[in-house]
């Protein structure tokens, strides 16, 4: 049974092909410290990809950020009306620690842009 605000496994976009097809073919979107390529997808739901480079800082710096973008995903994916393969990642470190709240706010922004752009 699926939580109706969980962070199912489904919701993972994974597979080398599908990467490479959204990295390839997916809009690009910057967002505040976030960048985002998204790809609109023929499945029942969107699929995300949350990808934080080394020089971004030490692991649990790096696990904190993917934490806060997987709890902001988890917030709002509903907000999203159709389905798209979205791969969000970070590759320059911020000039300070991103909190919840702005991490939410850049996800409500992509959804709204991938909800308009489709």
């Amino acid at each position: 049974m699926v939580k109706p605000q969980g962070y199912p496994k489904f919701l993972r976009l994974s597979g080398r092909s599908a990467i490479d097809a959204a990295f390839r073919k997916g809009r690009y979107h910057r967002l505040g410290v976030l960048h985002a390529k998204a790809l609109p997808t023929a499945l029942g739901a969107a699929r995300y990809l949350i990808s934080v480079k080394k020089a971004i800082g030490t692991a649990p710096e790096r696990n904190r950020i993917k934490r806060l973008v997987r709890e902001a995903i988890r917030r709002h994916r509903h907000r999203l009306q159709r389905p798209h393969d979205v791969c969000l990642f970070l590759t320059a470190r911020p000039s300070h620690a991103p909190t919840l709240a702005e991490i939410d706010e850049e996800i409500v922004k992509l959804f709204q842009r991938l909800d308009v752009a489709s």
